[in-house]
């Protein structure tokens, strides 16, 4: 007999493990705040039915967990792959940064340093191939002993204060390490430059495909339907016993026939209040599982919980949540009436600059393909108490304006033709040093309430691949957990 099983979060995640799950026999509810699919991928319509992605997202060439799944879902040839250039901004000017050639040339360095900064990667891709030996150490100190003072100085000090903050200095180099090893190797025909993956219908074609395939099954994915609070069942037992999602064979519990949660759902627009699931009026009458799997933010999962399901966490599972910061994420998306620059990703390594990335989606997907409109993303990762993020599109477009001068001097606000803010406040996890041991595992220790977040994607950073391969691992716990 299946199960009734609550996913809460229909990002890349909560979707692939809802899928995952259909096809496993379950019968999956999936619960979703913002009224459309993808979390931190989901799609905006721009105008004319155009849909781009709040914040920037592509694919590299390694990333075959989301590759798989594309084909899985019948859609092996989704994805476009297109040259990319990738630029840094370093002392008042924009220097191409795409090839092992342009770091020979990137004049803000020292001729040492860049063969300094060349060889250490190289000897990290061809040698290193296991993350332990840098969990204990961070990328300061990997940096400025393998590549020089100069280069943490001038490059990696600025991008990692840029994402991090006053943390830069702790990230752990588990945290560069796959950045640099796992990502992209240069060799082959990346070694002339860099190749990325972007869907030629957006990634809203993804989602809706395994919306569908959920449905098929007899699922539902409910939209701008989030859950608001997640208890135990009445006669279900006490959390942690057995009850709550307790194993076939120990007594109550689903497989005794009472499932082991309630779940009650938030009415409809609570988005529009926020990402406290407190503050959120009730839709309903809750709804009984015997299983939930939460892909929300480890703040957001604890407020979920009722007080006797908290309590039943493993030991010291919910020390794991709280020890773990965010940044937010900040992005303004700009519809220009012209090109910005020539790059498509153009990192910022100038303090000096309120933004630390200048995304330009038509330098890489052809405008064509948007009719002929060209957009820029300027992105930026801030404390989440940073006053920014309390600005509108117009007050923060002002604020950057110097900047983006800074980069253009022909820029002017005469060129921006519309405007977009998105912010996400529990965006980036800050990866210092130790991170593994604080890391919260997807088991929760209540059987049967499982937790997958980008918390938990590690060594990687995270992303859709990584999204999917996490929403796999979960729902392979579920099953291992609470088994039918």
């Amino acid at each position: 007999m299946s199960r009734r099983v609550a996913v809460i979060g229909a990002g890349v995640t909560g979707l692939t493990a809802a899928y995952e799950l259909a096809r496993r026999g379950e019968r999956v509810d999936v619960y979703e705040r913002w009224p459309g699919l993808g979390g931190q991928a989901a799609t905006l319509d721009v105008g004319g039915g155009v849909l781009l992605e709040r914040y920037y997202h592509h694919l590299f060439t390694s990333d075959r967990h989301i590759a798989g799944l594309y084909r899985e879902l019948g859609m092996p040839d989704a994805i476009d792959w297109l040259p990319s250039r990738v630029g840094f901004f370093c002392e008042g000017d924009s220097h191409p940064f795409t090839t092992p050639l342009d770091l020979l040339r990137f004049p803000p360095l020292s001729m040492r340093t860049r063969l300094r900064m060349g060889l250490a990667v190289l000897r990290l891709q061809l040698r290193e191939r296991e993350v332990g030996p840098f969990e204990a150490q961070s990328a300061r100190d990997w940096i400025v002993r393998s590549m020089g003072r100069e280069a943490w100085e001038k490059l990696w000090g600025p991008l990692l204060r840029g994402k991090f903050g006053e943390r830069a200095g702790e990230i752990s180099m588990a945290w560069l390490w796959s950045k640099l090893t796992l990502r992209r190797q240069v060799k082959g025909r990346e070694a002339r430059g860099e190749v990325l993956g972007y869907p030629r219908d957006s990634f809203e074609g993804l989602f809706g495909a395994l919306a569908a395939a959920v449905a098929e099954r007899g699922g539902r994915v409910l939209v701008d339907r989030p859950a608001t609070r997640i208890s135990a069942a009445a006669g279900a037992g006490s959390p942690g016993a057995a009850g709550v999602g307790s194993p076939a064979g120990a007594g109550a519990g689903p497989a005794a026939g009472a499932p082991g949660f309630e779940l009650l759902a938030g009415a409809p627009a609570s988005f529009r209040r926020g990402h406290d699931p407190r503050v959120f009026e009730p839709g309903g009458e809750p709804e009984r599982y015997d299983a939930v799997l939460a892909t929300v933010p480890n703040e957001v999962f604890e407020r979920l919980l009722a007080p006797e399901l908290a309590a039943a966490l493993a030991p010291g599972y919910l020390g794991r949540l709280r020890s773990i910061d965010y940044h937010a994420a900040l992005c303004l998306l700009l519809e220009l009436d012209r090109p910005f620059g020539r790059f498509y990703w153009l990192n910022v390594a100038d303090r000096e600059l309120p933004f630390i990335g200048l995304i330009e989606q038509t330098n890489f997907v052809h405008p064509e393909r948007y009719g002929g409109r060209r957009f820029l993303f300027v992105a930026n990762y801030v404390p989440r108490d940073d006053p920014l993020l309390e600005l509108s599109a117009d007050e923060l477009l002002e604020r950057y304006e110097p900047g983006l001068r800074r980069v253009n001097p022909g820029f002017s606000r005469a060129w921006v033709r519309e405007r977009w803010l998105h912010r996400e406040p529990e965006a980036q996890p800050i990866v210092t040093v130790g991170y593994r041991e604080r890391m919260p595992p997807l088991a929760t220790g209540v059987p049967g309430l499982v937790l997958a977040n980008t918390t938990q994607v590690y060594p990687e950073d995270r992303g859709t691949n990584y999204a999917v391969r996490l929403g796999r691992e979960a729902a392979g716990e579920l099953a291992r957990l609470a088994p039918r």
